[in-house]
């Protein structure tokens, strides 16, 4: 069922993307789509996406100034930005009377995070700085978390990265997370502690980009603090497994037991192996269930059909 604000359909909201990489500008495509205006926050000058008819508006993350004057008129915020650029920015946005700030937290659920979360980026600071405003007196402003699970493109050829997405980060590399569709290796936890199978919800980047276009078509009354949605749910040993049926092979595959993870990550940081110990605490937070939405609320009020896991990873790897 769709629920539609009418008033809503009709006029437009004003909309900035924080953020000019590969996630800000599928994300720009899909409002393309849309009636409502936006315009993108860069750092430098986008002559490319200029061409395609973008506004964009060249902005210092360290100058309040600049921010607000930017965001002026602005409703709603999607931010692709992490760390202290996105905290300047919530702060600006708060001060710009923006309606809603949707922050650069696609991957895992709110709940559960750890207290020292060792891949936070400040994403803690950014989501307690927006719990800040959106109960100030004066410059009140809601938010709202669009949590997707994992990206399909972690497993394309080249990894996210390849998309121009999480470049600054070894996570954006192919075979960072469970297995290496190019060598045909995996490294994976199947089993949590309680010796439960482990599952994995995933999305394509586009249909993350999809669902958020459509919801900004809902009463923005019935938005929570945070929106779930899902291409796909898979146990992690079925994802190794789809991958060797489309590759026509078996994978080497290295499975750590769960109890195991702490003293591998140690072992790991001991010999400054740092692209393997984020392989490993990516291992444990898939073992925490911090990537498993057992309950999504987004799917069900937008009319979207996500490609699922299988279909996606057929389109990008050709059988051997």
């Amino acid at each position: 069922m769709v629920i539609i604000d009418n008033e809503m359909a009709n006029n437009r909201m004003r909309i900035a993307i924080a953020g000019s990489g590969g996630l800000a500008q599928i994300v720009a495509h899909e409002i393309s789509k849309t009636v409502h205006p936006f315009i993108i926050l860069s750092r430098q000058v986008q002559p490319d996406l200029e061409t395609h008819g973008y506004q964009v508006a060249v902005v210092n993350y360290d100058d309040q100034d600049d921010l607000r004057f930017n965001l002026r008129g602005i409703d709603i915020v999607i931010s692709t930005v992490s760390g202290n650029p996105q905290i300047n920015l919530i702060d600006a946005a708060a001060h710009s009377r923006v309606q809603r700030f949707i922050p650069a937290e696609y991957k895992d659920k709110l709940g559960g995070r750890p207290t020292n979360d060792p891949s936070d980026r400040g994403r803690a600071a950014s989501i307690e700085r927006l719990r800040h405003w959106a109960h100030h007196p004066r410059h009140r402003m809601q938010y709202t978390v669009f949590g997707c699970g994992v990206f399909y493109e972690r497993f394309a050829p080249g990894g996210l990265a390849s998309m121009g997405i999480s470049t600054s980060t070894a996570l954006g590399y192919q075979g960072s997370y469970l297995m290496n569709m190019e060598t045909n290796t995996a490294e994976i936890v199947e089993y949590n502690t309680m010796g439960q199978a482990l599952s994995v919800s995933m999305t394509s980047v586009n249909d993350v980009a999809r669902f958020l276009a459509a919801a900004l078509y809902l009463d923005q009354r019935i938005w929570p603090i945070e929106f779930r949605m899902q291409g796909d749910r898979k146990t992690v040993t079925e994802i190794v497994q789809y991958a060797e049926a489309i590759k026509g092979q078996p994978f080497a595959t290295t499975i750590i037991a769960a109890p195991e993870l702490a003293a591998n990550i140690q072992e790991a940081a001991y010999y400054q192996d740092s692209a393997r110990v984020g392989r490993l605490q990516e291992l444990s937070a898939t073992e925490e269930r911090r990537y498993d939405f057992s309950q999504v609320n987004l799917n069900s009020l937008v009319n979207i059909q996500p490609v699922s896991f299988w279909d996606w990873l057929r389109t990008h790897w050709v059988p051997q």
